[in-house]
């Protein structure tokens, strides 16, 4: 994969070191290659040289001692807030390295330039479904970090909450309306599938502080009940075909109908959650009897998808009532501060394990 080239000029050595050392340890140095300066001298030599530069971002004191610069060369300034410099295109310069990194992708990607996307079996964006027959494991925190982790690297990803009580997110980014959004996505879906991509990039929402898009969150339930088997595949097929997207998390709740049966033949991958303890466990055995027998060979078909996940404690396969072992294919370490609802925030000594665990499970998926 061929990446980016970066060039960052700042007169602080220790930023410039802090910043190439988060990108060396980060999946956004997948797709960056960065090159700093510290001397507008340098840096003017180093661009009338001809290199290769996809984005240059430097202090606005650095950026008037360029001279002309290439009408096609993406620039930005770096600055303590929007607004302080002449120049159209701002980043923040201290603010959390993640964010930062996110803003540059996003200026990049806004430019009309796109980040390589990887494709399972031939096809566009990667589709992955996080289930759970019990409640409580953390489906809804894993789904959020999976698509803004993958967002931060450079991938940009959908977030699909399918959920009958969605309150995984803001009614929407800038608190605006918009929970008949849905509602009315589905109605253009349904009455004239070609309207699908038009729709969904009509009532698509920007979730800069989550790093990620969505819809927002529908406030009448009742369409998530009504939601069919053709309904939720022509959906997650509009969000594919809008072509911005490599990744498309779906969130799915604990129930086990037709329309989760449709999903997981939609995905490219399904990650299974549990707990240790046997009730978690036992509510998922139970549910994949019930859909072995609810849908049969078109369900079976789904299992080689099946990635379990368990969240909290120590490694423990299980084997289900077929005698098969459930293998365990990664842990999540238990994050007490988000199981209350906070999903992406957070300071606990658990919270860089467990999205260094998510990190190996995009990368195990082959996503990263």
């Amino acid at each position: 994969m061929n990446k980016r080239n970066l060039i960052a000029a700042v007169n602080d050595s220790d930023y410039i070191e802090r910043l190439a050392e988060y990108i060396r340890h980060s999946s956004f140095g997948e797709n960056w290659q960065l090159t700093a300066f510290t001397n507008a001298a340098a840096l003017r030599g180093f661009i009338r040289s001809g290199y290769a530069i996809d984005l240059l971002a430097a202090q606005p004191a650095m950026l008037g001692e360029l001279g002309d610069l290439p009408e096609d060369l993406t620039t930005a300034a770096f600055v303590d807030y929007y607004g302080q410099s002449k120049y159209e295109k701002e980043l923040l310069q201290f603010q959390p390295l993640p964010q930062l990194l996110q803003a540059i992708t996003s200026l990049y990607a806004a430019e009309g330039n796109q980040l390589p996307k990887p494709a399972l079996r031939g096809k566009g964006p990667v589709v992955v479904t996080v289930y759970s027959a019990s409640g409580g494991t953390g489906k809804t925190t894993l789904a959020l970090q999976l698509a803004r982790h993958a967002d931060i690297a450079g991938l940009r990803s959908f977030y699909l909450n399918l959920e009958q009580w969605n309150a995984s997110l803001p009614l929407s980014s800038d608190g605006s309306a918009g929970g008949d959004d849905f509602s009315k996505l589905l109605y253009a879906i349904q009455s004239d599938s070609d309207q699908g991509v038009s729709a969904v990039l009509a009532y698509r929402k920007r979730y800069p502080a989550y790093s990620l898009d969505a819809f927002v969150p529908c406030n009448n339930p009742d369409e998530r009940l009504a939601l069919g088997t053709d309904q939720a595949k022509k959906l997650i097929a509009a969000i594919a075909a809008a072509g911005n997207y490599g990744l498309i998390v779906v969130d799915l709740d604990s129930r086990m109908d037709a329309m989760h049966a449709a999903v997981f033949e939609e995905s490219d991958a399904i990650l299974w959650l549990t707990t240790p303890d046997i009730a978690s466990f036992r509510k998922n055995e139970l549910a994949i009897s019930f859909a072995d027998r609810k849908f049969g060979p078109e369900f079976k078909a789904q299992k080689p998808k099946f990635r379990f996940v368990q969240v909290g404690g120590a490694l423990n396969d299980r084997t289900l009532t077929d005698g098969k072992q459930a293998r365990m294919d990664a842990v999540l370490p238990f994050v007490e501060e988000w199981a209350g609802g906070e999903y992406l925030s957070g300071t606990g000594a658990m919270v860089p394990q467990y999205r260094g665990a998510v990190d190996a499970l995009l990368r195990r998926l082959g996503i990263l």
